[in-house]
């Protein structure tokens, strides 16, 4: 090998060997498809809630109609956390609640009175505890301690929420 190749492969090396360290940045390999998933569905339960909080007004019971919009504020804020994270972990969300989700909204668009007052408190308490069973699954298994955090950080919103419907339940359905 003359001396002209070694220095051009020298060079060529030096460049490969200062971007390699970019270019492996540019691999995610800080979160599992656990994690991503997470992301996802408290995304899409953050989605629903946000739409079924603002559905309210048809509702009969004075604690529906104040439950609602602040449901939606605290999963709007909860979201927008979530958000970060998944940016941060280059993680693509849904951008529409899952088609069983869609399907509640679309049913609670029909009712009004006492009827939506109770689909809409059986859909919250649902919904609540699916949110906190996925991220116990998600503080368990996860992989990325950052989505792991986000999980454990949701956990007692979430938990208070469903205390408050269950109150709710008993001040709002008949029987």
């Amino acid at each position: 090998m003359n001396v002209r190749s070694t220095v051009v492969t020298a060079a060529a090396l030096g460049v490969l060997l200062a971007t390699a360290p970019a270019a492996a940045a540019a691999v995610r390999v800080d979160v599992s498809a656990q994690d991503r998933a997470y992301l996802n569905q408290a995304h899409q339960n953050n989605l629903f809630e946000i739409v079924a909080g603002n559905l309210v007004d048809r509702g009969g019971c004075a604690r529906v109609r104040e439950l609602g919009p602040r449901f939606a504020a605290h999963h709007t804020a909860l979201d927008a956390e979530l958000i970060g994270v998944a940016t941060r972990t280059d993680t693509t969300l849904y951008s529409v609640p899952d088609p069983g989700q869609l399907t509640r909204i679309a049913d609670l668009s029909t009712r009004s009175g006492d009827d939506f007052d109770t689909a809409w408190l059986r859909d919250q308490l649902a919904a609540h505890l699916r949110g906190l069973a996925e991220g116990e699954v998600e503080t368990r298994s996860g992989w990325s301690p950052e989505v792991k955090d986000l999980a454990a950080r949701t956990a007692p919103v979430l938990r208070h929420h469903l205390e408050e419907v269950v109150a709710a339940m008993a001040e709002c359905t008949p029987g």
